[in-house]
């Protein structure tokens, strides 16, 4: 035996093989994993939750209208109750999913928006993320249901398209 290390090629030692797909992350258990009928009522309690915004908003800009026919302020008026209707559509889910881990549909089915690769809540940005891709599959027919229902089918963590493009995931809350 020599005291020569083996032969190694030209250039070094071989290279590592590569991965034909990147190793799986550790995420949450099986049984801290959101059930899709949960998912689905805190979906139906959010939609109806903006939907009753949106009617209250628009009752009031009515009343405005109503109080005063005729008024130039009535454009300004109802421009900015269009803007302030805007902002909440757009904001309320990022935030409310941000700073409480859930909208209020999520939180009375006792649900949270979680990070997958180490359970903490998203941050504004992954919120951000994951509404603007949710958000346009709503105006393209049946991929808002697709996107609703790829949890059912998903392994091994039950995400919808919009949290497999944010890497979230949607476990139970703690008690």
């Amino acid at each position: 035996m020599s005291g020569f290390p083996p032969p190694q090629g030209e250039f070094g030692p071989p290279p590592a093989p590569a991965y034909a797909y990147p190793p799986q992350v550790s995420g949450p258990s099986e049984q801290m994993l959101a059930n899709q009928g949960a998912r689905l009522g805190a979906r139906l309690l959010d939609i109806l939750f903006v939907f009753v915004l949106m009617a209250v908003v628009a009752g009031g800009s009515a009343l405005v209208h109503a109080m005063a026919p005729g008024s130039e302020a009535l454009g300004v008026i109802t421009g900015v109750i269009a803007i302030i209707s805007l902002v909440v559509l757009v904001f309320h889910e990022p935030f409310m999913n941000w700073k409480f881990g859930g909208t209020l549909g999520k939180q009375i089915c006792g649900l949270r928006v979680a990070r997958l690769e180490d359970g903490r809540n998203i941050s504004l940005g992954r919120a951000f993320g994951r509404f603007l891709v949710v958000f346009p599959m709503g105006f393209v027919p049946f991929l808002s249901l697709l996107n609703l229902l790829w949890c059912c089918w998903d392994k091994p963590y039950r995400q919808c398209l919009h949290d497999k493009a944010a890497t979230t995931v949607v476990v139970k809350r703690a008690p």
